[in-house]
Protein backbone atom coordinates (compact mmCIF):
# COMPACT_ATOMS: atom_id res chain seq x y z
CA UNK A 1 0.00 0.00 0.00
CA UNK A 2 1.40 3.58 -0.98
CA UNK A 3 -1.04 5.74 0.67
CA UNK A 4 0.76 6.45 4.18
CA UNK A 5 -1.60 9.53 5.22
CA UNK A 6 -5.01 9.56 6.62
CA UNK A 7 -6.64 12.72 6.36
CA UNK A 8 -10.00 12.58 8.25
CA UNK A 9 -9.67 11.24 11.76
CA UNK A 10 -12.23 11.54 14.82
CA UNK A 11 -11.12 11.75 18.42
CA UNK A 12 -14.22 12.38 20.58
CA UNK A 13 -14.93 8.24 20.70
CA UNK A 14 -11.76 7.96 21.50
CA UNK A 15 -8.79 10.50 22.25
CA UNK A 16 -6.11 12.10 20.12
CA UNK A 17 -3.37 10.11 21.89
CA UNK A 18 -4.87 6.77 21.13
CA UNK A 19 -5.70 7.70 17.37
CA UNK A 20 -2.15 8.75 17.26
CA UNK A 21 -0.51 5.66 18.15
CA UNK A 22 -3.00 3.36 16.44
CA UNK A 23 -1.55 5.25 13.16
CA UNK A 24 1.98 4.52 14.41
CA UNK A 25 1.73 1.19 15.05
CA UNK A 26 -0.02 1.09 11.71
CA UNK A 27 3.31 2.25 9.88
CA UNK A 28 1.03 5.54 8.23
CA UNK A 29 3.75 8.36 8.15
CA UNK A 30 1.35 11.49 8.30
CA UNK A 31 -1.97 11.66 10.59
CA UNK A 32 -4.56 14.15 10.19
CA UNK A 33 -7.20 14.46 13.06
CA UNK A 34 -10.12 16.50 12.57
CA UNK A 35 -13.01 16.58 14.79
CA UNK A 36 -16.28 17.95 14.30
CA UNK A 37 -17.00 21.21 14.08
CA UNK A 38 -20.33 20.58 16.07
CA UNK A 39 -18.38 18.81 18.73
CA UNK A 40 -16.69 22.19 20.19
CA UNK A 41 -18.04 23.69 22.87
CA UNK A 42 -17.85 27.33 21.09
CA UNK A 43 -19.65 26.19 17.73
CA UNK A 44 -22.14 24.42 19.78
CA UNK A 45 -24.45 27.58 20.08
CA UNK A 46 -24.78 27.59 16.06
CA UNK A 47 -24.66 23.96 15.20
CA UNK A 48 -26.83 22.51 18.37
CA UNK A 49 -29.43 20.23 16.03
CA UNK A 50 -26.13 18.04 14.80
CA UNK A 51 -25.85 15.19 17.28
CA UNK A 52 -22.92 14.80 19.43
CA UNK A 53 -20.50 11.64 18.91
CA UNK A 54 -18.99 11.87 22.55
CA UNK A 55 -18.52 14.64 25.09
CA UNK A 56 -18.22 18.25 24.05
CA UNK A 57 -14.74 19.87 24.00
CA UNK A 58 -13.17 23.20 24.10
CA UNK A 59 -11.45 24.48 20.73
CA UNK A 60 -7.71 25.26 22.85
CA UNK A 61 -8.14 21.56 24.51
CA UNK A 62 -8.57 19.86 21.10
CA UNK A 63 -5.72 21.47 19.48
CA UNK A 64 -3.51 21.01 23.00
CA UNK A 65 -4.33 17.28 22.93
CA UNK A 66 -3.51 16.83 18.92
CA UNK A 67 -0.41 18.72 19.82
CA UNK A 68 0.37 16.80 22.85
CA UNK A 69 -0.12 13.61 20.83
CA UNK A 70 2.37 14.41 18.18
CA UNK A 71 5.18 15.51 20.47
CA UNK A 72 4.36 12.56 22.95
CA UNK A 73 4.72 10.19 20.20
CA UNK A 74 6.96 11.61 18.40
CA UNK A 75 4.73 11.62 15.22
CA UNK A 76 3.75 13.88 12.51
CA UNK A 77 0.19 14.52 13.74
CA UNK A 78 -1.37 17.58 10.99
CA UNK A 79 -4.48 19.94 13.02
CA UNK A 80 -7.64 19.84 11.53
CA UNK A 81 -11.29 20.30 11.96
CA UNK A 82 -14.91 18.55 9.69
CA UNK A 83 -16.64 21.90 8.86
CA UNK A 84 -20.25 21.80 8.15
CA UNK A 85 -20.85 23.87 5.39
CA UNK A 86 -24.62 25.42 5.85
CA UNK A 87 -25.15 28.54 3.76
CA UNK A 88 -26.24 30.87 6.54
CA UNK A 89 -24.20 30.16 9.08
CA UNK A 90 -20.59 29.09 7.52
CA UNK A 91 -19.66 32.96 7.69
CA UNK A 92 -20.20 32.69 11.50
CA UNK A 93 -18.31 29.53 11.95
CA UNK A 94 -15.22 31.02 9.77
CA UNK A 95 -15.15 34.02 12.10
CA UNK A 96 -14.93 31.68 15.48
CA UNK A 97 -11.92 29.52 13.81
CA UNK A 98 -10.35 32.49 13.02
CA UNK A 99 -6.67 32.40 14.70
CA UNK A 100 -6.35 29.00 15.17
CA UNK A 101 -2.94 26.93 13.68
CA UNK A 102 -4.87 24.50 11.54
CA UNK A 103 -3.22 22.45 9.39
CA UNK A 104 -5.97 21.50 7.22
CA UNK A 105 -9.99 22.75 7.45
CA UNK A 106 -12.81 19.62 5.26
CA UNK A 107 -15.82 21.07 4.06
CA UNK A 108 -18.50 18.97 4.67
CA UNK A 109 -22.02 18.91 3.46
CA UNK A 110 -24.09 16.67 5.96
CA UNK A 111 -27.39 18.37 5.73
CA UNK A 112 -29.72 19.66 3.02
CA UNK A 113 -31.63 23.22 3.67
CA UNK A 114 -31.87 21.68 6.87
CA UNK A 115 -32.63 17.97 6.70
CA UNK A 116 -29.66 15.69 7.82
CA UNK A 117 -28.13 13.31 4.59
CA UNK A 118 -28.98 9.99 6.72
CA UNK A 119 -32.40 11.17 7.78
CA UNK A 120 -34.20 7.70 8.81
CA UNK A 121 -37.61 9.02 6.98
CA UNK A 122 -36.00 8.80 3.55
CA UNK A 123 -35.90 11.00 1.06
CA UNK A 124 -39.49 10.81 -0.98
CA UNK A 125 -40.22 9.14 -4.52
CA UNK A 126 -37.64 9.17 -6.99
CA UNK A 127 -38.25 12.40 -8.78
CA UNK A 128 -37.85 13.91 -5.13
CA UNK A 129 -35.41 11.96 -4.30
CA UNK A 130 -33.36 12.95 -7.52
CA UNK A 131 -33.77 16.54 -7.17
CA UNK A 132 -32.40 15.94 -3.42
CA UNK A 133 -28.99 15.10 -5.12
CA UNK A 134 -29.18 17.90 -7.53
CA UNK A 135 -28.99 20.39 -4.51
CA UNK A 136 -26.43 18.53 -2.90
CA UNK A 137 -24.51 18.64 -5.58
CA UNK A 138 -25.22 22.61 -5.60
CA UNK A 139 -24.20 22.96 -2.21
CA UNK A 140 -20.67 20.73 -2.39
CA UNK A 141 -19.97 23.20 -5.47
CA UNK A 142 -20.40 26.18 -2.76
CA UNK A 143 -18.56 24.57 -0.49
CA UNK A 144 -15.47 24.20 -3.06
CA UNK A 145 -16.24 28.12 -3.92
CA UNK A 146 -16.50 29.18 -0.63
CA UNK A 147 -12.61 29.96 -0.14
CA UNK A 148 -12.43 28.53 3.47
CA UNK A 149 -11.76 24.26 2.86
CA UNK A 150 -8.79 22.63 2.30
CA UNK A 151 -10.79 19.44 0.96
CA UNK A 152 -14.17 19.01 0.58
CA UNK A 153 -15.18 15.38 2.12
CA UNK A 154 -17.36 12.58 1.12
CA UNK A 155 -19.23 14.15 -1.94
CA UNK A 156 -21.36 11.09 -2.45
CA UNK A 157 -22.15 10.47 1.02
CA UNK A 158 -26.08 10.69 0.11
CA UNK A 159 -25.82 7.67 -1.29
CA UNK A 160 -25.58 5.85 1.80
CA UNK A 161 -29.89 7.21 2.10
CA UNK A 162 -30.92 7.91 -1.16
CA UNK A 163 -29.75 5.40 -4.06
CA UNK A 164 -31.64 7.61 -6.40
CA UNK A 165 -28.98 9.01 -8.36
CA UNK A 166 -30.07 11.05 -11.33
CA UNK A 167 -29.36 10.55 -14.70
CA UNK A 168 -26.75 13.36 -15.04
CA UNK A 169 -25.06 12.12 -11.60
CA UNK A 170 -21.27 11.98 -14.00
CA UNK A 171 -21.99 15.51 -15.61
CA UNK A 172 -22.52 16.66 -11.90
CA UNK A 173 -19.73 15.18 -10.19
CA UNK A 174 -17.65 16.61 -13.70
CA UNK A 175 -18.82 19.90 -12.68
CA UNK A 176 -18.03 19.59 -9.03
CA UNK A 177 -14.22 18.59 -9.97
CA UNK A 178 -14.19 21.19 -12.57
CA UNK A 179 -14.57 23.45 -9.63
CA UNK A 180 -12.48 21.72 -7.71
CA UNK A 181 -9.20 22.29 -9.93
CA UNK A 182 -10.11 25.87 -10.66
CA UNK A 183 -10.13 26.41 -6.72
CA UNK A 184 -7.57 23.92 -6.07
CA UNK A 185 -9.75 22.33 -3.65
CA UNK A 186 -9.15 18.82 -3.35
CA UNK A 187 -12.15 16.23 -3.18
CA UNK A 188 -11.97 13.42 -0.50
CA UNK A 189 -11.93 9.85 -1.55
CA UNK A 190 -13.66 8.69 1.99
CA UNK A 191 -13.00 4.96 3.37
CA UNK A 192 -16.30 4.81 4.83
CA UNK A 193 -17.93 5.71 1.31
CA UNK A 194 -15.65 3.16 -0.86
CA UNK A 195 -16.57 0.10 1.86
CA UNK A 196 -19.93 0.87 1.87
CA UNK A 197 -20.75 1.77 -2.56
CA UNK A 198 -17.27 1.61 -4.14
CA UNK A 199 -19.15 1.89 -7.68
CA UNK A 200 -20.06 5.84 -6.76
CA UNK A 201 -16.84 6.42 -5.50
CA UNK A 202 -15.36 4.79 -8.54
CA UNK A 203 -17.83 7.56 -10.82
CA UNK A 204 -16.17 10.34 -8.27
CA UNK A 205 -12.59 9.48 -9.18
CA UNK A 206 -13.18 9.20 -12.61
CA UNK A 207 -14.19 12.87 -12.75
CA UNK A 208 -11.94 13.87 -10.97
CA UNK A 209 -9.03 12.30 -12.90
CA UNK A 210 -11.10 13.67 -15.94
CA UNK A 211 -11.15 17.47 -14.30
CA UNK A 212 -7.43 17.16 -12.83
CA UNK A 213 -9.08 18.22 -9.61
CA UNK A 214 -6.71 17.04 -6.17
CA UNK A 215 -7.64 13.98 -4.49
CA UNK A 216 -7.73 13.37 -0.95
CA UNK A 217 -7.55 9.87 1.01
CA UNK A 218 -9.54 9.84 4.56
CA UNK A 219 -10.43 7.11 6.78
CA UNK A 220 -13.07 8.98 8.55
CA UNK A 221 -12.20 7.26 11.49
CA UNK A 222 -14.22 7.62 14.19
CA UNK A 223 -11.78 4.78 16.42
CA UNK A 224 -8.40 3.98 16.29
CA UNK A 225 -9.39 0.30 14.41
CA UNK A 226 -10.69 2.03 11.69
CA UNK A 227 -7.85 3.81 10.86
CA UNK A 228 -7.31 3.63 6.92
CA UNK A 229 -10.06 2.07 6.13
CA UNK A 230 -10.30 0.92 2.47
CA UNK A 231 -6.86 2.32 1.83
CA UNK A 232 -5.87 -0.54 -0.39
CA UNK A 233 -9.45 -0.05 -2.22
CA UNK A 234 -8.83 3.21 -2.74
CA UNK A 235 -5.79 3.02 -4.06
CA UNK A 236 -7.10 0.48 -6.42
CA UNK A 237 -9.70 2.88 -7.47
CA UNK A 238 -7.25 6.34 -7.82
CA UNK A 239 -4.84 3.57 -9.95
CA UNK A 240 -7.38 2.62 -12.23
CA UNK A 241 -8.53 6.15 -12.93
CA UNK A 242 -4.52 7.29 -13.36
CA UNK A 243 -4.54 9.26 -10.49
CA UNK A 244 -1.24 9.22 -8.76
CA UNK A 245 -0.70 12.06 -6.20
CA UNK A 246 -2.49 12.09 -3.02
CA UNK A 247 -2.60 15.69 -1.06
CA UNK A 248 -2.08 16.19 2.35
CA UNK A 249 -1.17 20.19 4.01
CA UNK A 250 0.84 21.31 6.66
CA UNK A 251 -0.35 25.19 7.86
CA UNK A 252 -3.08 24.94 5.53
CA UNK A 253 -0.53 25.02 2.31
CA UNK A 254 -0.60 21.40 -0.24
CA UNK A 255 1.72 18.71 -0.13
CA UNK A 256 1.33 16.03 -2.39
CA UNK A 257 3.08 13.14 -2.88
CA UNK A 258 3.06 9.85 -5.30
CA UNK A 259 1.17 6.85 -5.09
Amino acid sequence: MKIDTDFHSHVSRSSARAMVSEAKEQGLRVLGLSEHVFQMRELRPLLAHMPLEGPEMALVDYIEAVQEAGRALRFDVRLGLEIDFIPDKIEAIRELLQGYPWDFLIGSVHEIDGKLLENEEGWGEAAEAEQAWHRYMELLRQAVCSGFFSVVSHPVRLFVANPHLPATIDEELELLAAEAARRDVALEVNGFDVATYPQVVRRLVRACALQGAPVSVGSDAHYPSSLANSHEASERLLREAGIQRVRIWRGMAPEEYRI
